[in-house]
């Protein structure tokens, strides 16, 4: 994954739309020591800091649900990658003219990225970058990441050099196996009346719309138990949800433009886990 992240950004630089002067210089990652001395004029992209980015993380599981199924899995982690960007002019140039032309190619990388708030998509394509779930959101100029330059180039085993930091973040699976079960679609209730002592039980049922045609989820469907004045929309995944039912015998009504309505009388609780589940079919 950080070789595809690595890939990309090379990518970025080498794109004929950026400007020739960054086009044409080479691009490396090794680590910008005192015996790194490239032949040709080179763009280096250092990889030196790898961390979780705390202010996204998400405690939430994902929940996934296909053909019945629930699917829990943990979030993905966010990891903020932290490239330490440099240039260096070809061995044969020297003195003042060179150094000025070491500051003008970092000020043009600088300003490719600057351009760029995440990584094209396109460059992700193929690689195991292409499912993340987020855009890889790339930041310049971080500057709490590196305190005290001239201690980070000592620390690196060279000398003190113009540069800036480049982070991308992106997100990170762990290797953990998703629990999935059957959708509960009935729930049972039972709590006590504080002043009698007597015990309430009530329902909570959920199902899924789909369409007869293909089976997908369908949205926004008006789904209503009129007798009980309830009334909700079916979310995105094609479900919905209502509680504090008494057992018994509900007429359930299923209604939106361009889908046949179906009202049908189900038993609270439900006896399985398909028990509220309903196909609407398209209005030919």
């Amino acid at each position: 994954m950080l070789q595809a992240l690595s890939t990309a950004l090379k990518a970025i630089l080498d794109a004929a739309t950026i400007p020739a002067l960054v086009r044409n210089a080479d691009v490396s990652f090794d680590r910008p020591s005192d015996t790194f001395n490239p032949q040709n004029t080179t763009i280096n992209l250092f990889l030196y800091d790898i961390r979780e980015n705390t202010e996204l993380r998400s405690n939430e599981p994902v929940v996934e649900r296909l053909n019945g199924l629930v699917s829990l899995r943990q979030p993905s982690q966010r990891v903020a990658c932290s490239y330490l960007v440099t240039v260096w002019i070809a061995s044969g140039e020297v003195g003042e003219a060179a150094m000025l032309k070491q500051h003008q190619l970092l000020a043009e990388v600088l300003r490719v990225f600057a351009g760029l708030p995440t990584i094209p998509p396109a460059l992700l394509s193929g690689t195991p970058l292409a499912s993340q779930p987020y855009p890889i959101t790339l930041v310049n100029l971080q500057s709490e990441l590196m305190r005290n330059p001239a201690e980070f180039w000592s620390a690196l085993g060279g000398k003190l050099r113009p540069s800036f930091t480049l982070t991308a973040t992106i997100s990170l699976d762990a290797l953990t196996t998703p629990v999935s079960a059957k959708s509960v679609n009935s729930t049972t209730f039972t709590i006590e009346d504080t002043t009698s002592g007597a015990e309430v039980t009530w329902h909570q049922i959920g199902g899924t719309v789909r369409s007869a045609g293909n089976r997908t989820p369908v949205s926004q469907v008006a789904v209503s138990i009129e007798a009980l004045g309830l009334r909700t929309l079916t979310d995105a995944d094609g479900r919905f949800l209502f509680g504090e039912l008494d057992a018994g015998t509900a007429e359930i009504k299923f209604a939106k433009v361009g889908y046949t309505t179906v009202t049908r009388s189900m038993q609270v609780p439900g006896a399985t886990p398909t028990a509220f589940d309903v196909d609407l079919s398209p209005v030919p």
